[in-house]
């Protein structure tokens, strides 16, 4: 196999392990706003206090989701993975 072009696959397959953890840590805020919306509804449920407002923070692990943002770096991800594949699989069928 050409080293340049052994070169460019390992490239476009770390493009897509980046992209896939800038995916990741969205996925991850969302959790853990969601965690936090769970624990203040435990809280309110086995406390006669007043504690937070789950659905106000349910609302914000939904925005984090729905977010021009997060759409943008999982269509970068696809975009990514699918590059990275067609440069393993042109390899493979080429080299046959």
């Amino acid at each position: 196999m050409n080293p340049t072009t052994m070169r460019k696959r390992a490239l476009a397959i770390r493009d897509a392990h980046s992209t896939l953890l800038d995916l990741k840590r969205l996925v991850d805020n969302a959790t853990v706003t969601a965690r936090a919306a769970e624990l203040e509804a435990v809280s309110l449920a086995i406390s006669s206090r007043p504690g937070g407002d789950a659905l106000t923070t349910l609302r914000v692990a939904i925005e984090h989701l729905q977010s021009p943002n997060f759409e943008a770096t999982l269509s970068q991800a696809r975009e990514k993975l699918e590059i990275a594949a067609a440069w393993h699989y042109n390899e493979t069928t080429n080299g046959q």
